[in-house]
């Protein structure tokens, strides 16, 4: 028995089963259809409100609606890392950074 409309599964099947039969004298007018062209899903996460409320402020200041901000920090939590480039990249940066600190010190 459904709890929402106090029908059995058969009933609801029958229900359905008639509906489909008879589609074609619908009453109402023609909605127009869109097809996407990729399959999306939508993912229900669940936040408290202190959690909530911390992810909206900082989507309020990158400029993002929440769900997109939620979603690009998901997909880039998702992303696997090469821990051996980052380490590269951060060598070249600590580099950059000594020969910056001895320009500046020769400088001044």
């Amino acid at each position: 028995m459904d709890d929402v409309t106090g029908l059995s599964v058969a009933e609801m099947e029958a229900i359905a089963e008639d509906l489909y039969e008879h589609r074609d004298q619908a009453a109402g007018d023609e909605v127009p259809t869109e097809y996407a062209g990729e399959v999306r899903s939508v993912v229900s996460v669940r936040f408290s409100r202190g959690e909530l409320d911390d992810i909206a402020a900082a989507a309020a200041a990158a400029g993002q609606p929440l769900s997109t901000y939620i979603r690009n920090a998901a997909m880039a939590a998702a992303v696997a890392i090469d821990i051996d480039a980052a380490r590269r990249e951060l060598r070249a940066a600590a580099r950059a950074l000594d020969e910056l600190g001895r320009s500046l010190g020769t400088a001044a």
